[in-house]
């Protein structure tokens, strides 16, 4: 699949980003036996972000019978990139992070290339995402609309504890799509859900999340704790045996649902809502959880130190 010289220009099908990084890790003399390792510290969505980078890298070095592990064009292929799509710096950033980790010779101290990307910063800064947010009572109001969740249908329920715990929490859905039944400890004053697999702030010297819900007894149809129960006792008979995660889709067969679905029910939900999907995304609750909690008089700390922010 490779060629043996670092220098050797690309002649054969694009490998794969997995195993471009795997051929660039055993050209810079990493132990065979430690190359898997050291690939897993790269996260799933990092290796999919870096695969997009690496293929239009590939074609770029074909073209011109280059080796995509000691090119001496990548200047010239990121001002390709830049001017073939309005991508901000941090996107140009990534695709500059993916080639410095498959290139034989370090990138970070390029003169010209720090002198590149300072040229796309001042071009085309990172903006952010959202220039406005959305009102978090005018989804709360459709939630309450919906009557007990005795009455709601499975999928109706799922879409309503799921947008009520990412208002109540500000987490990211990822770690809401983490939720383990195992992990869900309840208690007169509320629910306790520790989050024990890996989210995108883990580190190894950062805390996991930690999920506290209150009981909201002042209007059980907007409770998350209550609508977290009945959504396990109506789940329950669905679960399989060997089935931990909270959240399951509602059709046959029950499967642990997906980020990817956790995020349709979100966004289903801002547009029945009657809320402009086109400009806000489920990303978007995060924003508009943390703001609001600011309006209502949270402390700007606790507001910046929240995950939401």
């Amino acid at each position: 699949m490779f060629l043996s010289s670092p220098t050797s220009a690309v002649k054969h099908t694009y490998p794969g980003g997995r195993a471009l990084i795997c051929e660039a890790f055993r050209k810079k003399e990493v132990p065979d036996c430690a190359i898997d390792t050291m690939v897993e510290s790269i996260s799933a969505s990092t290796m999919r972000q870096y695969e997009t980078t690496y293929r239009q890298w590939w074609n770029f070095c074909s073209e011109r019978s280059l080796s995509p592990y000691q090119a001496p064009s990548i200047i010239e292929f990121l001002q390709r990139v830049f001017e073939g799509n309005n991508l901000q710096y941090g996107s140009m950033n990534s695709h500059r992070s993916a080639l410095a980790l498959i290139n034989l010779q370090p990138l970070s101290n390029d003169a010209r290339l720090s002198r590149f990307m300072k040229g796309i910063s001042r071009l085309r800064s990172s903006k952010p995402r959202y220039n406005s947010t959305w009102d978090p009572n005018v989804v709360l109001e459709y939630l309450q609309k919906l009557g007990p969740n005795f009455t709601l249908t499975l999928k109706d329920l799922s879409a309503n504890l799921v947008t009520l715990l990412a208002l109540a929490t500000g987490h990211r859905l990822q770690t809401i799509q983490l939720i383990k039944l195992s992990n869900i400890h309840t208690s007169a004053q509320g629910i306790q859900i520790p989050i024990t697999g890996p989210v995108k702030t883990s580190g190894s010297n950062r805390s996991q999340p930690c999920l506290q819900i209150p009981r909201f007894a002042e209007n059980p149809l907007l409770c998350v704790a209550t609508t977290l129960i009945d959504y396990i006792e109506a789940t329950k008979p669905l679960q399989t045996p060997n089935q931990d995660y909270l959240f399951i889709t509602f059709k046959e067969p029950y499967k642990t649902a997906t980020k990817q679905s956790i995020s349709r029910w979100i966004k289903n939900t801002l547009l029945t809502a009657g809320l402009d999907t086109n400009g806000f995304k489920p990303h978007s609750f995060r924003h508009a959880s943390t703001s609001a909690a600011y309006r209502h008089g949270l402390s700007l700390s606790n507001t910046l130190s929240s995950p939401g922010s």
